[in-house]
């Protein structure tokens, strides 16, 4: 599902690839040369649909929520082939690797609640999500985190060690070690979390917890516990956009150096 730009639906190819890219713009900012294309004379029946994310940024301050139907949807377009890519979208200090493959497309011309328009996914042949996001940028990310915590109190983090496992078919666990500094006393902080994704590719932080090794350690320990608190529970979006109509299929997780997700939608074989 897509948000389109305005209150009106398109009635050309053109229309249409101006419309998404419209609406992409107000969360991303894309580079120049990427973007929407749409090829297939015959409008409604297109041959491909391409969205180009790669090196896009998110500029909202949120990943907006997903948008949804309300009312009375009609006929769309249909779309032999769809593939969207963004190697990688950056989020804050994050990177975000994406892919969305699909054929055989049918979508419904739909509105929100505010009565703008939306491109909905009614059905689908055949399709593949991945989203991959490495080891090195969590553990940028929870550097950062950490540090920002710990300022207030004088204390330097440094040498963070991240270490990630499958926890079940959609949960990975990790564990996260960090050197504490103040002055001339060290000590060690260890945080430890869990992360679940569901169907629609939401990654829910859960069990966050933080415990302390030496004076220094115990102190940092403590103030990072209360930034951490907020967080327990947070959801975040892997995709920003849901699959409409068509649910996901066959999700799986892999550990590395890097956490993938991958899942199949559309009709099974």
């Amino acid at each position: 599902m897509f948000p389109l730009a305005g209150k009106n639906f398109p009635t050309s190819s053109d229309e249409l690839a101006t419309s998404i890219e419209e609406a992409l713009s107000e969360v991303f900012t894309l580079p120049k040369k990427n973007g929407v294309t749409v090829d297939g004379a015959k409008f409604p029946a297109l041959k491909t649909v391409r969205i180009n994310l790669s090196g896009a940024t998110v500029s909202a301050k949120e990943p907006p929520p997903k948008p949804k139907p309300h009312g009375k949807r009609q006929a769309g377009v249909r779309v032999a082939k769809l593939e969207v890519t963004g190697q990688p979208i950056q989020y804050e200090q994050t990177k975000l690797n994406l892919k969305v493959t699909g054929s055989g497309l049918a979508f419904d011309f739909a509105r929100d609640k505010k009565g703008n328009a939306l491109l909905v996914l009614a059905e689908a042949e055949d399709g593949k999500v991945e989203a991959k996001i490495s080891k090195k940028d969590i553990e940028t990310l929870l550097t950062e985190a950490a540090s920002v915590a710990a300022k207030q109190q004088g204390i330097t983090i440094k040498d963070l060690e991240l270490d990630l496992k499958q926890d079940g078919p959609r949960s990975v666990a990790a564990e996260v070690r960090v050197k504490a500094k103040k002055m001339m006393m060290t000590g060690t902080i260890v945080i430890t979390g869990k992360l679940d994704i569901d169907d629609e590719l939401n990654a829910t932080v859960s069990g966050l917890n933080c415990t302390g090794e030496g004076m220094v350690g115990t102190l940092a320990a403590g103030i990072v516990q209360k930034h951490l608190k907020p967080h327990d529970g947070t959801t975040v979006p892997l995709m920003t956009f849901s699959l409409g109509d068509v649910a996901l299929r066959d999700l799986k997780i892999k550990v590395k150096d890097s956490v993938e997700v991958s899942a199949a939608f559309g009709k099974e074989s």
